[in-house]
């Protein structure tokens, strides 16, 4: 490739700013799909709720085994070649989707989807960063592109999807199709896009693969070094590896449930559709809740969520008159969603204090590792109970094992998290003599 000069660099600078918005909106996450995703699989390619946990479980892990690979990849062919190899993984996995019939073509398909959104949480914010002009604000343009380009999305995710139960009414595989249009429209915008040279670009690059991988390696045992020295990163990371394999796995139970209710699509959309301004609202107010709580905050999000799943779990389980249990069980789903929103922002917040930028890129791989196991074991075991009991009873199931490890959890971090800086002892919040 050619040498660039600034005014070249500039004006590709100011091309990939006014597309990433487009890009955004359309890539950000799968437009069209989520509401209907269970209903699809379900009713019209025939799979259980438990295949379809079970298929589920292996996402997690693909993306652990692909993390590794796809960093490298980045690092070789740059960031907007990688996001056309990312957006056409997706577009591959909507494509299986379409045509799959047994559990095993849609762990395939979760293949395709783990490469694609590895590659896209890696490289989108990056290849941002990369087309702003350097000035003291760049952090602050930075937030403001992508502030408004999260807004514009979740406005359009909104309005997708309550017309996605509509139109599945009419053919139950338009919303893929469209979903599918929407990703090879972003598709066509990366094309657009113009790699930017990177100045201060790091060695790695230049790395073998080999190399590379023994250097991830040790970031990650670093960050297994820094996690296991202070009971403080222990607890938030145990902590967040519950209540985000929870909010994951409750994504398909609820839809099952509904499912079981005789909800129809249309209704679906219209409930998500709500969810999404409850989950948007929630996410606003999670810095409040900080304040107000302290160190409190993450041990009412997590009692929340785990007496929502039982809740849920009860009411569909005891058979209650319809109209209440439609009344309970939205009142349930709310709260899940309520928590959502503050428990994303706040865990990142918790994890960042404390250590610098360096510590924290390794502490960040230790914690999408935990994570990552987490998710995939505890879906696993709730696919072996669906085997054997209905939706609901599994969910009072899930709901009531999960209580006893959050009581678990609680206790030990009310004296370990949250505390302010002087409370804490040195090996909680300093890491320096680790190396």
């Amino acid at each position: 490739m050619k040498e660039l000069n600034e005014v070249q660099i500039k004006e590709y600078k100011k091309t990939n700013r006014k597309l990433f918005i487009f890009y955004k909106i359309l890539a950000n996450d799968l437009l069209f799909y989520y509401t209907i995703s269970y209903l699809f699989l379900s009713n019209v390619k025939g799979l259980s709720t438990a295949q379809i946990v079970f298929a589920e479980s292996f996402y997690p892990l693909f993306k652990l085994i692909f993390q590794i690979p796809c960093t490298i990849l980045i690092q070789k062919i740059g960031k907007r070649n990688s996001l056309l190899i990312a957006n056409f993984s997706v577009a591959l996995y909507l494509f299986f989707v379409l045509n799959l019939s047994t559990t095993f073509a849609l762990i395939i398909a979760n293949i395709f989807c783990a490469i694609g959104f590895v590659i896209k949480g890696i490289a989108e914010s990056n290849f941002l960063y990369d087309s702003l002009e350097e000035a003291e604000n760049i952090k602050e343009d930075f937030s403001k592109i992508e502030g408004k380009a999260s807004a514009c999305f979740f406005f359009i995710d909104a309005i997708t999807a309550l017309a996605t139960g509509f139109i599945y009414l009419v053919n139950p595989y338009l919303p893929i199709i469209l979903s599918l249009v929407s990703m090879l429209l972003s598709l066509l915008i990366t094309f657009r896009f113009y790699e930017i040279p990177n100045p201060k670009k790091s060695d790695k690059g230049s790395l073998s693969a080999l190399s590379q991988i023994k250097l991830h390696l040790s970031d990650t045992y670093q960050g297994f070094k820094y996690i296991f020295k202070s009971s403080r990163l222990k607890a938030l990371i145990f902590f967040n590896a519950l209540c985000v394999s929870l909010l994951i796995l409750m994504v398909t139970l609820h839809r099952s449930i509904l499912d079981d209710l005789g909800v129809s699509s249309s209704y679906l959309g219209i409930i998500f559709a709500l969810m999404g301004i409850v989950i948007s609202f929630s996410s606003s107010r999670s810095v409040h809740l900080h304040r107000k709580y302290r160190n409190k905050t993450l041990s009412i999000l997590g009692t929340l969520l785990v007496i929502s799943i039982i809740l849920t779990g009860l009411v569909t389980t005891l058979k209650f008159p319809a109209f209440l249990t439609y009344y309970l069980l939205l009142i349930m789903i709310s709260i899940t969603y309520i928590v959502k929103g503050p428990h994303y922002v706040l865990i990142k917040q918790y994890l960042n204090s404390f250590c610098d930028s360096n510590m924290r890129i390794k502490i960040y791989s230790a914690n999408l590792l935990i994570e990552y196991i987490s998710t995939s074991a505890i879906s696993m075991s709730c696919s072996l109970l669906l085997n054997h009991y209905s939706n609901s009873f599994t969910t009072l199931i899930v709901g009531l094992i999960s209580a006893v490890v959050m009581i678990i959890l609680i206790k030990y971090m009310s004296t370990r998290v949250g505390l302010k800086p002087e409370e804490y002892s040195k090996q909680d919040i300093l890491f320096l003599e680790l190396d």
